[in-house]
């Protein structure tokens, strides 16, 4: 076959046959039409489900943090109610042993007082001294 025989054959293959194959190839134009419509219908179902389903998500998220939060927070506060208890009874521990540690401090004061009267005025004169000079200066160092 020449270069002829192939060109009259490539035109012979390759020609327009629009009465065998026009009724069917309309069919299936409207067929995939038809499918096109259906398809685009059933993504605008699923796209509205879609969003619908990840807005009751989101809410659904939403509430789970928000109960886990209000939970923490309880615990927190909880915590921080035991911990105040905690101090308030260590606080009143403290002032106890305190009070008891200042009585008996006192007493040995009294006693020492009782034992050697002139050696307490003696501490005490020069406490007051003490305690009236750094008035007088303080006072002096204002001017």
């Amino acid at each position: 076959m020449g270069r002829r025989g192939v060109a009259n054959l490539a035109g012979i293959m390759f020609q327009h046959r629009s009465s065998a194959f026009g009724p069917s190839v309309s069919a299936i134009s409207r067929h995939l039409g038809a499918v096109e419509k259906e398809l685009e219908k059933v993504g605008r179902i699923a796209g509205r489900r879609g969003s619908a389903a990840a807005a009751a998500a989101g809410e659904q998220l939403g509430e789970a943090i928000s109960t886990i939060l209000s939970d923490m927070l309880e615990r927190f506060r909880h915590g921080g109610k035991i911990a105040s208890d905690r101090a308030s009874r260590l606080g009143g521990q403290a002032v106890a042993l305190g009070g008891r540690y200042g009585n008996d401090a006192l007493a040995r004061v009294a006693a020492e007082a009782e034992d050697r009267p002139l050696i307490t005025v003696g501490v005490a004169l020069s406490i007051g001294i003490l305690i009236g000079a750094a008035v007088l200066g303080g006072i002096a160092s204002r001017r």
